[in-house]
């Protein structure tokens, strides 16, 4: 919050939208406080109670009065000229549908070596110092900006975490859309978000084993809900996965005995991302509840915001 106040940007040609998705913390009257604080920031303040980032960042769409939509998660830290980079990007191209900025990892303490190898799986994105325009251009949720036109054209986001469960791919999804229509990406390499991790929670072999799971199910996610290749498609995808999934637990045996720690640990995570698909799959396929939730669609953003947002 002190980041995006203390942006270099005039404070009146842009707001800050503040979705809480059912949180039972003291979220709102930490908001209250910067409200009362700080009456030149226009900060608005929402409360979401049905659990899923997707239908949070749905009322944040609908419910945002400017024409470029700008992304960020409650650990981020922007830089000062955050704001400004990213119009500046825009304004360079009037082809640009949406604009990257730099992520890089802040930790709160020196972790362990080896999970700077693993530090774009915490959000790290880096196409280097000089701006550029491409299209297919890949998009990270915590420092994407994008047309809110072009963002309600193709959907909005896909959904990610619902409840206790996770339905799909987020921001990859509303990628592939923006790929699909050959919409031109912007970078901005000055437009900085600094991602605070905590090294005892996530610089650990659990947590990336996590994250690998979670980009696994991303895999029959699309194969059955988007893409809608049906059941035969998805069965074939498990079988390869039950075949990879084998193989890497006898990696993960092998090395046991013989192998260095950091074959050890890419093993166990490759055996993680093949074994969610396999949930997954059999999740689809055995519950009809899961299988309904993950092809509803009620994620998808359609209502006209020009009338939320008067």
């Amino acid at each position: 919050m002190d980041s995006l106040i203390n942006q270099n940007f005039p404070k009146e040609d842009y707001e800050i939208l503040i979705i809480n998705n059912n949180s039972s913390d003291n979220t709102e009257e930490v908001i209250d406080d910067y409200i009362e604080k700080y009456p030149g920031v226009n900060i608005r303040y929402f409360f979401v109670p049905r659990s899923g980032q997707v239908y949070a960042r749905q009322v944040g769409i609908l419910a945002a009065r400017g024409s470029i939509l700008c992304f960020s998660d409650d650990d981020g830290i922007l830089s000062p000229d955050w704001i400004k980079e990213i119009v500046k990007v825009f304004n360079m191209n009037e082809e640009v549908a949406g604009v990257a900025g730099k992520i890089v990892i802040r930790w709160d303490e020196k972790p362990p070596d080896w999970i700077y190898e693993y530090e774009k799986y915490l959000g790290k994105l880096d196409y280097g110092d000089a701006v550029k325009f491409e299209k297919g251009l890949y998009m990270n949720a915590g420092n994407l900006s994008i047309k809110k036109d072009i963002l309600i054209e193709v959907g909005g986001f896909n959904p990610e975490m619902i409840g206790q469960l996770l339905i799909g791919d987020g921001e990859t999804g509303l990628w592939v859309r923006l790929k699909q229509n050959d919409y031109l990406i912007g970078w901005a390499p000055n437009a900085v978000m600094e991602h605070y991790q905590i090294a005892k929670k996530n610089a650990t072999v659990g947590d990336i084993k996590r994250r690998y799971k979670n980009n696994g199910i991303c895999i029959p996610y699309n194969i059955f809900a988007i893409r809608k290749e049906g059941i035969t498609a998805l069965i074939k995808n498990l079988m390869y996965c039950v075949k990879q999934t084998f193989s890497w637990t006898y990696k993960i045996v092998v090395l046991h005995y013989r192998g260095t720690e950091a074959k050890k640990r890419f093993a166990i995570f490759r055996r993680a991302f093949y074994y969610a698909q396999i949930e997954y799959t059999l999740n689809i396929l055995l519950n009809k509840k899961f299988r309904r939730a993950i092809t509803s669609e009620d994620w998808v953003v359609r209502k006209p915001y020009e009338y939320i947002a008067a």
